[in-house]
């Protein structure tokens, strides 16, 4: 292996140019840096302007009328899901009645047998629930 007076052979490496160069672009991507910052917390505070407006029920225009589209769009689902109760009572003739949403079609009502309660049968009357 011949011998090299100097420890390597790229002079651009201690080259004073190349290192201002390098110094002018980390600067420079530092000030792209600061002003994406500066840009993202001002997105950031006016986000959070919105929600305290929102959450203090002064919906913008734009927001109300998109949650005005949602509901118009979905008003069937979203009622199907909120009426997922039964409802009981009885007929005029004097029948015991339960009332189920559409969307229970899945689930069968029906009673154990006649509504007596006897000690040999006590399952009698109960209402089940079957699928």
């Amino acid at each position: 292996m011949p011998f090299f007076e100097f420890p390597h052979t790229r002079t651009y490496d201690s080259d004073l140019g190349w290192l201002i160069r390098q110094c002018k672009h980390n600067a420079d991507a530092i000030k792209v840096l600061q002003e994406w910052v500066a840009n993202a917390e001002d997105v950031v505070g006016d986000l959070q302007k919105l929600l305290e407006d929102v959450a203090a029920g002064n919906f913008p225009e734009e927001i109300a009328n998109a949650i005005r589209e949602f509901i118009v769009d979905n008003f069937y689902d979203i009622v199907g899901d909120m009426t997922k109760m039964v409802f009981f009572g009885l007929t005029d003739t004097g029948y015991f009645v339960a009332y189920i949403p559409e969307s229970w079609d899945d689930i069968e009502f029906f009673t154990t047998g006649w509504d007596v309660n006897t000690d040999l049968m006590p399952e009698y009357g109960h209402l089940v629930l079957g699928y």
